[in-house]
């Protein structure tokens, strides 16, 4: 069996690509990056014309995305125009199955261009035969990118003494982030069980806040200033385009909204319970 993983070294994608190597030893796994480096790299620019270099596949994974926009990769670059050519090229590549991780939210008509170009991705697939699409959560990996503004978010209150002002529904939306591994043996047993056209939606046992988060790693000394979201929608808009590097507006349109859903149809998939994700974020916080 051959099995290429587009982003085979990114932070999902590395995950996919060491479980599958342990499920599959059997198996040739190229973990496509454009540097090629890693356990069982393989150099591959996912918008170069010719894909016959990956051969015949029979399992092909996209775990590319990008969660802000910078310079040449924009979210239509990178959401969609990759899947419209694993489409275009898939008779070449032998007509494998499809594995396409996306987004617990995707949806063509969301405001977020982030989660708007992940729905219009998945729709593409969807004309196809054979793919399974994933909708995970947050995905628990090392400095993900909730990780690195929880902490930015402390380092302000250090600099306010400890006080820290914060819209309000922020710290109300619920999350349900879900471990890296899970997510990679969601794409391992849509192998073994030779799924197709589903759509599983991949999150965690657990609940959580923003509010969870910081007092964790605050360990209870942050004091929240919660302004109304009507008060501080407007400027904090404007100061988030002036300072780019406090987040994005696709972020901050996410930071505001649960992001949660029933894992009924993952657990029968993994024939399991969710991995606990408490653990993780201990050692991402503390």
């Amino acid at each position: 069996m051959r099995i290429a993983i587009l982003g085979g070294t990114g932070q999902i994608g590395a995950v996919i690509s060491r479980e599958m190597q342990l499920k599959f030893p059997e198996a040739e796994i190229l973990a496509c990056s454009r540097s090629g480096k890693g356990v069982n790299g393989f150099q591959f620019n996912v918008y170069q014309k010719d894909w016959t270099v990956l051969g015949k596949l029979d399992v092909l994974v996209n775990a590319v995305g990008i969660i802000e926009e910078t310079g040449e990769n924009t979210f239509q670059k990178i959401h969609i125009g990759i899947v419209n050519k694993m489409v275009d090229e898939r008779e070449i590549l032998g007509n494998p199955k499809i594995i396409h991780v996306s987004v617990l939210g995707s949806n063509k008509d969301s405001p977020s261009k982030y989660a708007a170009t992940k729905g219009i991705a998945d729709n593409i697939l969807k004309t196809q035969e054979n793919w399974v699409i994933i909708r995970p959560s947050f995905v628990c990996t090392p400095g993900t990118t909730i990780i690195q503004k929880v902490k930015m978010l402390h380092k302000i209150s250090k600099i306010s003494f400890g006080l820290l002002p914060i819209p309000t529904h922020f710290l109300t939306a619920k999350f349900q982030p879900v471990m890296g591994e899970d997510v990679a043996h969601i794409c391992i047993e849509s192998i073994r069980q030779n799924l197709a056209k589903k759509v599983i939606y991949a999150t965690g046992p657990e609940l959580y806040t923003l509010e969870d988060w910081l007092r964790t790693i605050g360990k209870g000394k942050i004091r929240l200033v919660k302004i109304p979201k009507w008060l501080i929608d407007r400027p904090l808009r404007l100061l988030i385009k002036a300072i780019p590097q406090i987040m994005n507006t696709d972020q901050y349109l996410l930071l505001g909204e649960d992001n949660t859903h029933d894992n009924v149809e993952m657990i029968n998939v993994l024939g399991r319970l969710p991995l606990d994700t408490k653990q993780f974020w201990e050692d991402e916080l503390v």
